[in-house]
Order: structure tokens, then C-alpha cells, then sequence
């Protein structure tokens, strides 16, 4: 065997007289002969200086161990090789050294050598190289260093990350991946493996679609359900080729945005509730409006809004929604879970535990069918409490959590102000119909003053003139004649004037509402007592048919005035001899058992239908009686307005020439 060593400025050449190898030396590498039997090295290229710093003689002197501070590996290998007749042993080492440099650096030695071994087995000599691996190895150790980083990063990203090769075999998967989809040994098998119950259905087709496509950055969005929640994940994929373009791998990255679309679905609620309150007619439909809305981020089968009165401490319950409450009347201020998040100012989250621990402590009365779950949070303005916005549920204790109490604070706030805007459009609106109709109020007490009051007080005077200047030319019948028309027409105006004052009264609100139980039978004998004179003059047959001892709940003073008007107003359009007749009953057998009806009816003239309607709409207008009593058309007012007040009904049947019916059904009150 022929070896040959060459030295970088090619001056040195060694034949051994063997098969032929060649090594040429580089910067970082170096070739070297070692006399075994010596132990001397008899040739080392001049780049060892390079490498270690030392020359060969110095090696020599200390040898080549002195600098080794650690043998990372070692290996060797013998085999023989036919030269002619005779079999050639040698060995086949390889090695990797830790070195410390002559300037004291440290340096990564890799050795390749052949020995030359004896039959006897004694080694002869050793040709080999010496390589610095040193930046070798420490890009390999970089290399591992970022590659764990890289896990590292996969391990712990937030992102789910999944690499599936060109035979459909899930090669990659990470820790968020294996959360996402509840798996754990899916490395090697088929992508099919992932699609478990938390994709299923149309999510599950959409998804193998996405994974089967073979086009780059396509996007989706998957629906992933999870044994606590639904997640939104939003899925990227890239397509890794060869240089045919054939699909090698594909790289899908998931990223979880269903904290992204609840805080988008949050704003565009926020911004649709604004935006209503600027467009809907009125607070009915603004309250539709956000509960449509809340049903679009959360589960609100069972939703309420509750306002709280302060003035007269009560709740009221403008929209209601109930799997087993169809309304809701309004309420007492008590102590509700309603009234526990109105008094406090702060939300509720209350499952079953803790609404009997509030029961234990006296914070809260059990009301109603107990929910599994409820949520309620207040409405502010201006840190006042205006009232609260509630869901429940009866059911699943999990289908309101912290995160749905969390998204109502953040949309409450946003609703209150739209609920007040509202509220104060309304109001607003309401005031100028009161002030349009006071000024018709106004405008027709102005006409009855000018108009209807001058009649009697033209026949007053008239008739006063009489006695006052031709008294002496008077007879006696004549005086006496004079004298009652003077007092018919001021009994008249005494009724037109008290009308006109109970209704100037009514309609600046200066009238007291103060119900209470009321014999009805006792106040209609004594109101009939004040209009015997005109029941008398017209030989009237008057008729009271009542059960004994029916009661009404309604304001004393304002009965009066309805059952004055009543029958002073049937006796007015009833002829001479004719029939009124007052019928009071209890209509608990009709199904009503809190009503009382009480029906004044006469033998008169007849209300035409355009008269009827004007009266239930509340118009004044007045017609002469069958002897031309006078009227100003108030007190069918004031009956309307009175009867509606005490949370009654007026209703009207007539015909023509055959008399009226004037049917008022009012509360009933207790016996007791």
C-alpha cells in the first residue's frame, strides 16, 4: 500500500510502499504518521499549529495525550487485506477529543486513523487526520438548542399546530393540538383519527375539506366542542412540495378566536342597542330589540328587564319572558333576587347553593320556581340603580357562567343609558300630549264659561230683572212662577259650576286619588237624595235594585260625582212619567268574581252612535234635556275620566226613543 503525504506548500512527500492514499491538508485539518513502536510522530502537517498551537516537537516531547482533556468517544475496528500472497491486518480507529490549546482555549478534535498490526499482533504505525469539529459541533449544539426551543415554543403555544404527510399520517402534533381535539397517541396514524366527537357533523366535513384541498392559505373557521365549552378555532394551512410539486407535507395552524368573536358579537351589541334607541318607536320595542340581541351571544329562553319605582317603591316588569311565568304584575319592593341586585348595585351569579345560603342569611325570600341558575345584573345611570336585566335558567346550573356575567356588565351599561333615552323620549312625548290636551281643556273650559254658562245666568237675570221692576204689576202665581224658574236655573248652574271645578280640578292633577272600600248602595241613596227635585218635577219612577251588601274599592268623592252625573244625566233625557232604574250586582257568577257592575238605565230620547263615541273618547259636547234642562257636557266627562282612574270600564247601549243603558263594572273590595 502506497500512502503519500503531501504538505500544504506540497515540499514533503512520504512513501510507505503500500496501496495508494492521498490527504491533502486544510486550515482545520491535519495529517499525521505515528510510529507506534517509538511512539513518536514522524510526520504531522504544519496546520497542528494551527489547530493546537503546539509544533510537532513539542507534541513529541509531551505527547498528544498531555493536551486531551476528554475522550468523548473511541472506537476501533480490525480487518485484513490480501497483499499478493500474504494477509495485511490493520485497525480501524475513529475518536473525538476535547483539547485545551497552547493559548488555553478549548477545541473539539475529531481522529481518523488506520494501524498497521504484525502477525504477532504488535502495531507498527498509525496514518491518520486530525479535523477541528469544534464549529461543527457547535452548530450542532445550536442546532439542538433551537430545536428544543422550537419544542419549547410548540409545547406551550397557544395555537394548535398539526403536520400531516403525503400518506394522510399525522407526523406533528402539539400539546394544544391534542387539548383541542382530545387526543394523545395520534403520532403515525391516519388524520381520520383526529375527527372524534368535538368535530362531528358539518364542522367535521368542513374540516377534512379544508385538510384535503391542495390550496395554500386557505382559511376556515371550525366549530370544536369541548367538554366545558364551544370554541370558535380558526384554521391556516400551507403546502410544503417537492421540486416536482408534488405534496409533500401540510402545515395547519388552528388559533382560537372565540374570545375574539364574543368580544365582536359584545360590540356589535352594544352598537345595535344604541343604534335602536335612536330608531324604535318606543320602549316595547327597544325592549324586543335587546333581547333579540342577547339571545344572539348567550342562551335568554328565560329574560326579563325589571324598573324599579322609587318614588312608590316598586318594581315593575315591563318585558317578561318565562318558561313558566306568562307576565309578571308589578311588585312591592321586597327582598327577590331581583331586589337582592337592585339593593346591592352589583351582579348576581346564584345557583341553587348559594340562593340558600342567601335564604340562611335573611338577604333574600325564596320567590317563584327556583332556577338551576340565575344571572341578573343592574342597570345604572350616573351610579343610581334604574333596575336589573336577568337571565335564568331552570334546568343546567353550567349554561351561565362567570364569562356570561361578565359579558352582561359589559352590554349593561350601553342598555341603561338606550332604556333612559327612551324613557325620557317618552316621558317627553307623553307631556306634550298632556300640555296639547290641557290646552284643549283650556280652550273648552274657555268655551263653556263664554257659551254654555251664559244660558243659565241670561235666564237669572232675566227673570230677576222681572221681579225687581215690574213686582207691583205681578201676580202672585206669576212671582211664584218666575221664582222657580229662577231656582231651576240656579240649582242647574250650581251643577255646571261644581263640574266645571272637579274637572279643572282633574285635569291639573290637583284631585287626591285615595281609594278605599265603599258600601255602594249606601253612596247611591245618598247622591239620589240631592236630585229628588228634578226626579219629583218629572214624575219619574225611580227604582234602586242592589244585593246586599256589595262593596267597591274606588275614591269616595269621585263615585259621587260619577253616580250624580249618572243619574242626573238619565233623568235629564227621560220624559215626564217615564223610568230610571239603577241596578248594582255582583259578578262573580259572570266569571269576574272582583267586579261590581252597577247599570243606570232610563225610559229617555236615546244616544245616537257618533254621541256614543264621543262620550267613551272623552269629548265635551252638551245637548238639552227633554225639558230644556241645560248642560255643559262635562259631567259625561268627568264619568269617563273618574270611572277609568278607579280602574273601571264604561260602556253604553242605546236605542233610539226607547231609553239607555249606562253600564260602569268597577273593582270589587272585600267584604270584611
Amino acid at each position: 500500500m502506497l500512502i503519500e503525504f503531501h504538505s500544504s506548500k506540497g515540499e514533503e512527500i512520504i512513501n510507505l510502499g503500500i496501496n495508494k492514499f492521498s490527504f491533502r491538508d486544510d486550515y482545520n485539518k491535519v495529517v499525521y504518521y505515528f510510529d507506534q513502536v517509538n511512539r513518536k510522530y514522524k510526520y504531522i502537517s504544519s496546520d497542528i499549529f494551527n489547530i493546537s498551537g503546539y509544533t510537532m516537537e513539542e507534541i513529541n516531547n509531551d505527547g498528544f495525550k498531555s493536551i486531551i482533556e476528554e475522550t468523548v468517544y473511541s472506537r476501533s475496528n480490525s480487518f485484513t487485506q490480501n497483499s499478493g500472497n500474504e494477509k495485511e491486518i490493520f485497525e480501524e480507529y475513529s475518536a473525538a477529543y476535547v483539547i485545551r490549546t497552547k493559548d488555553n482555549k478549548i477545541k473539539w478534535i475529531e481522529d481518523n486513523s488506520f494501524t498497521k498490526i504484525d502477525n504477532a499482533g504488535n502495531r507498527i504505525f498509525s496514518i491518520g487526520v486530525l479535523r477541528d469539529i469544534t464549529e461543527f459541533r457547535e452548530n450542532i449544539a445550536s442546532l439542538i438548542t433551537n430545536k428544543q426551543r422550537f419544542d419549547a415554543i410548540l409545547k406551550l403555544s397557544d395555537v394548535a399546530f398539526l403536520l400531516i404527510d403525503s400518506e394522510k399520517k399525522v407526523s406533528l402534533i402539539n400539546e394544544k393540538g391534542k387539548e383541542l381535539f382530545g387526543v394523545d397517541d395520534i403520532i403515525g396514524k391516519n388524520y381520520e383519527y383526529l375527527f372524534t366527537d368535538r368535530i362531528k357533523g358539518d364542522a367535521g366535513i368542513t374540516f377534512k375539506r379544508f385538510l384535503d384541498s391542495h390550496t395554500n392559505d386557505h382559511k376556515i373557521e371550525v366549530k370544536f366542542t369541548t367538554p366545558s365549552e364551544e370554541h370558535l378555532i380558526l384554521w391556516q394551512k400551507t403546502l410544503l412540495r417537492d421540486e416536482s410539486g408534488n405534496v409533500k407535507c401540510i402545515v395547519a395552524a388552528g388559533h382560537d378566536i372565540t374570545e375574539k368573536k364574543k368580544e365582536e358579537n359584545i360590540q356589535n351589541v352594544i352598537s345595535q342597542v344604541l343604534q335602536a334607541a335612536n330608531t324604535v318607536r318606543n320602549l316595547d320595542e327597544l325592549f324586543k330589540f335587546i333581547h333579540k340581541s342577547i339571545s344572539e351571544i348567550m342562551l335568554a329562553e328565560n329574560f326579563y328587564i325589571a324598573l324599579y319605582d322609587k318614588e312608590n317603591d316598586i318594581i315593575n316588569f315591563p318585558y317578561f319572558i318565562d318558561k313558566y311565568d306568562k307576565s309578571a304584575p308589578p311588585i312591592k319592593f321586597g327582598k327577590g333576587l331581583t331586589e337582592y341586585v337592585i339593593r346591592n348595585g352589583k351582579s348576581a351569579l346564584v345557583d341553587k347553593q348559594l340562593d340558600a345560603e342567601l335564604v340562611a342569611k335573611g338577604e333574600i325570600e325564596l320567590i317563584g320556581p327556583q332556577s338551576e341558575i340565575w344571572l341578573g345584573v343592574p342597570l345604572q345611570i350616573k351610579g343610581n340603580t334604574i333596575g336589573a336585566l336577568v337571565v335564568q335558567d331552570y334546568e343546567d346550573k353550567f349554561n351561565y357562567t362567570t364569562r356570561h356575567k361578565e359579558i352582561l356588565e359589559a352590554i349593561s351599561h350601553p342598555i341603561s343609558m338606550a332604556i333612559e333615552r327612551k324613557k325620557v323620549e317618552q316621558e317627553r312625548e307623553k307631556l306634550i300630549e298632556k300640555l296639547s290636551d290641557l290646552n284643549k281643556s283650556k280652550d273648552r273650559l274657555f268655551s263653556l264659561i263664554s257659551h254654555d254658562l251664559r244660558s243659565p245666568f241670561n235666564s237669572l237675570l232675566g227673570f230677576s230683572e222681572i221681579l225687581t221692576t215690574e213686582y207691583d204689576q205681578l201676580t202672585d202665581d206669576e212671582i211664584k212662577e218666575y221664582l222657580n224658574v229662577i231656582y231651576e236655573s240656579s240649582k242647574n248652574l250650581y251643577g255646571m259650576t261644581n263640574n266645571l271645578l272637579q274637572y279643572s280640578r282633574f285635569q291639573t292633577g290637583r284631585i287626591e286619588f285615595k281609594p278605599t272600600r265603599i258600601d255602594i248602595t249606601k253612596l247611591i241613596k245618598n247622591s239620589t237624595k240631592l236630585l229628588r227635585g228634578n226626579i219629583v218635577k218629572k214624575e219619574i219612577d225611580f227604582k234602586i235594585n242592589s244585593d246586599p251588601d256589595i262593596f267597591i274599592y274606588a275614591d269616595e268623592d269621585m263615585m259621587n260625582s260619577v253616580i250624580q252625573n249618572l243619574i242626573s244625566n238619565a233623568v235629564k233625557f227621560t220624559p215626564l212619567n217615564g223610568e230610571v232604574t239603577v241596578t248594582v250586582k255582583s259578578l262573580a257568577e259572570e266569571g269576574m268574581p272582583h267586579k261590581v257592575s252597577i247599570v243606570v238605565q232610563d225610559t229617555g230620547i236615546g244616544i245616537s252612535d257618533e254621541n256614543m263615541k264621543k262620550i267613551l273618547r272623552g269629548e265635551m259636547f252638551s245637548t238639552p234635556g227633554t225639558e230644556r234642562e241645560y248642560g255643559t257636557g262635562l259631567g259625561m266627562v268627568l264619568i269617563n275620566e273618574f270611572i277609568h282612574r278607579n280602574g273601571g270600564e264604561l260602556k253604553i247601549e242605546s236605542e233610539k226613543n226607547k231609553g239607555t243603558r249606562f253600564i260602569a263594572v268597577l273593582p270589587a273590595a272585600d267584604r270584611n
